[in-house]
């Protein structure tokens, strides 16, 4: 734990608390998934699409109002028609109708205002004779605020992405994983908690060559230290030319 980066120690809180951890390099796409089932431990062919949310930027905020890019990330995870069923009887029913007050509610009162003035100039342009010289160019105030209007639309679908996204359960909680925890000169990584111990030990072989261990967070840091006092020179040495130039 000496060399653990603080992406990785808060990677492992968030996820479920389950006996088997496994650190892999690459992306979840890129990872080999043993034809067994991740909660139950049977075997299978079938595999469930399990999609978690992300803040970023990775930090603790201390203002819940603070403003916290979302991402999704979605992994194809075995599991087997009988937990897959489980999982299904376990969610809670979506209703489109409050999906689609979460989405607009945020642009409600520019969409208004939008919509009030797109009706207004639009009727306006209707008004004008096609004979004058510079109609056409009256339609373009009705033009700019339906553009108004489908932006609200456009940007209120993808804040709501995340609030779209089926939670965990019980059952795809036996796999659980986490953000991308590399630093940006590294490949992407991420941590897995495993539920079932015979999916955990296939897991772990099948991707061995990807397993991240205390060597590697080593080599990690001792990189990460070298990067940093190399850039504090170079800015002590910029600042003793630009400061201590003779001029």
């Amino acid at each position: 734990m000496k060399h653990r980066t603080y992406l990785q120690r808060r990677a492992e809180s968030g996820l479920a608390d389950h006996p088997y951890h496994v650190e892999l390099v690459g992306g979840m796409d890129k990872l080999e998934w043993p034809p067994i089932c991740a909660n139950c431990g049977i075997d299978t062919h079938d595999r469930l699409t399990v999609r978690k949310v992300f803040g970023r930027p990775r930090r603790n905020l201390r203002h819940t109002g603070s403003y916290q890019r979302q991402v999704i990330r979605a992994a194809q995870i075995p599991y087997c028609g009988t937990c897959v069923a489980k999982h299904r009887a376990l969610m809670v029913p979506r209703s489109w109708i409050a999906d689609l007050w979460h989405m607009l509610w945020p642009v409600l009162i520019p969409m208004a205002g939008a919509g009030w003035f797109f009706v207004l100039t639009f009727r306006m342009a209707l008004g004008i004779p096609s004979t004058e010289r510079y109609s056409r160019y009256a339609w373009g105030l009705p033009a700019l605020f339906g553009g108004i209007i489908l932006w609200c639309l456009v940007i209120a679908w993808y804040s709501s992405r995340a609030l779209r996204v089926e939670r965990q359960s019980e059952v795809t909680l036996a796999c659980d994983f986490s953000d991308d925890v590399s630093w940006l000169w590294e490949h992407e990584r991420r941590i897995y908690a495993l539920r079932n111990e015979r999916f955990a030990h296939a897991f772990g072989g099948v991707n061995a060559a990807r397993v991240w261990g205390a060597d590697n967070d080593l080599r990690s840091w001792r990189i990460r230290s070298a990067t940093l006092g190399l850039a504090a020179v170079v800015l002590v040495a910029v600042w003793a030319v630009v400061v201590l130039a003779p001029r």
